[in-house]
């Protein structure tokens, strides 16, 4: 069997292109009697270069032909960074939009939100990446305004949620002395390799923080809390069994139905308020509807137990339109759960993660782990974790809980002007001024993953 050749260089791709011309000549003389389809293969096996490689360095060569230039050395790609950001990086990221807006009272352009973010959040990405992690991290949708350039709007859909959000917390803390408990829950991870990213070291010692880019080992930990601190005895933490060690690959609606069950409900002492994200295990349905996928007749079965006419003949589609005409409000096993023990649970909206004061507070247990952290050695970092979650006191809770208050206060107040219009991020060529190599780095490493959030239709509640 011919050896296949693996890699090839712009004067061996010359040579395989005049083979090709050569076969490519002979039929066209007629001297051969094979078909043009056949010339790939005759040049192929000529070679040893498979047939899609021919194919590629025929087109290559006439290009270089029609230009009067040689077939250059294919130019290996750059592997694409992975530029990841973290819930308490994209709280961060939203709270530069807003500076730009409210405080200096400009329109946040990319290129003025790019700034920030690498001067306020060390940001190695390029603006094409961040136009990216605007739009499908944080919730934001181009679109055309008067002057006929694009604009990035927060979706009419989630400002609706936050109001509705905001209401109810608000009604709550009305209450005074009688207000209910407000516990915010969540999930996130502890990685072997956290440390601190500088430190003092001479030139000369070998003493100090050496930074390993291998994340190693990770830990979940799922926790709740409120203004009285960490709910007590509601803990979870453990060693990840999967490679990518995302939280989300651990955790499903059964385990965090088994931690509500078992952890976090016979801890709390009266009933609360638990307030939490729309993550797919947050959300397992008590009732799941059927979809395109479902057989026509569990479809059938399905509007007929409900007492919902439909034609024998309507086909799928129909079917399925009928359904979702029909559908009843979405009913949360979660919330039932809680609901059964006499707590009521609110839901944040999308992208809306700087609502949830439990996210400033992974921060400091990450923190307080990266400053002592120095050997990182993955038999240390539970002792280390589980040090720091004892370290969070309730005044820091407090600190975090009134910081949200006034993240909460400012969407209330924006959305009662009657003036006031949706952050507006201008775009307009700007965006296509980075170069081409700006272009390679990916835009998050498992953007909903990692920020709890499940993607929403544009006609969701």
């Amino acid at each position: 069997m011919t050896e296949r050749i693996t890699k090839i260089r712009g004067r061996a791709r010359t040579i395989v292109y005049n083979v090709v011309k050569y076969f490519e000549d002979e039929k066209f003389n007629r001297r051969s009697k094979f078909s043009f389809a056949q010339v790939n293969k005759k040049a192929a096996a000529a070679t040893g270069v498979s047939e899609r490689t021919i194919n590629q360095i025929r087109k290559e060569g006439r290009t270089a032909e029609a230009s009067s230039s040689k077939i250059k050395t294919p130019i290996k790609k750059k592997r694409s960074k992975n530029i990841f950001l973290d819930n308490f990086a994209l709280v961060a990221l939203k709270g530069i939009i807003t500076s730009i807006y409210t405080v200096r009272k400009e329109v946040p352009t990319l290129k003025k939100i790019l700034a920030a973010a690498r001067q306020d959040l060390e940001y190695t990405g390029s603006i094409s990446t961040l136009r990216k992690i605007l739009i499908e991290a944080l919730g934001y949708r181009f679109k055309k305004c008067r002057q006929n350039r694009s604009v990035l709007l927060e979706r009419p859909n989630i400002r609706s949620w936050r109001a509705k959000y905001l209401r109810a917390i608000r009604a709550n803390d009305e209450l005074g002395a009688n207000k209910k408990p407000v516990i915010y829950l969540d999930e996130t991870w502890i990685h072997a390799h956290y440390t601190v990213k500088k430190c003092w070291q001479g030139e000369s010692s070998k003493e100090g923080v050496f930074k390993n880019d291998s994340p190693g080992r990770r830990w979940v930990l799922v926790h709740a809390g409120g203004e009285t601190g960490f709910v007590e005895g509601a803990s979870l933490l453990f060693k990840s069994k999967t490679k990518s060690g995302d939280y989300h690959d651990e955790m499903n609606g059964d385990n965090f139905k088994k931690w509500i069950n078992e952890k976090l409900i016979p801890s709390l002492k009266e009933p609360s308020i638990i307030v939490m994200d729309n993550a797919s295990y947050h959300s397992v349905q008590s009732e799941r509807l059927p979809t395109m996928a479902t057989k026509k007749a569990d479809m059938q079965n399905w509007l007929q137990g409900r007492g919902i006419p439909f034609d024998e003949g309507m086909f799928k589609p129909e079917l399925y339109m009928l359904i979702k005409e029909n559908a009843p409000q979405k009913r949360y096993e979660i919330d039932e759960i809680f609901q059964n023990h006499g707590h009521q649970v609110l839901r944040l909206p999308p992208y809306n993660c700087e609502l949830n004061p439990i996210e400033f507070i992974w921060n400091l247990i990450k923190q307080r782990v990266s400053s002592k952290n120095v050997e990182q050695k993955e038999s240390e970092i539970e002792r280390l974790t589980l040090e720091a979650i004892n370290s969070i006191t309730k005044d820091d809770w407090i600190r975090e809980v009134n910081h949200v208050k006034r993240i909460e206060n400012t969407y209330w107040e924006n959305e009662r002007l009657d003036d006031i219009q949706e952050f507006i991020i201008e775009v307009g060529d700007e965006s296509e001024s980075s170069s081409s190599s700006d272009d390679d780095d990916s835009t998050l490493g498992d953007r909903h993953a990692m920020s709890g959030i499940e993607t929403m239709d544009e006609d969701d509640d």
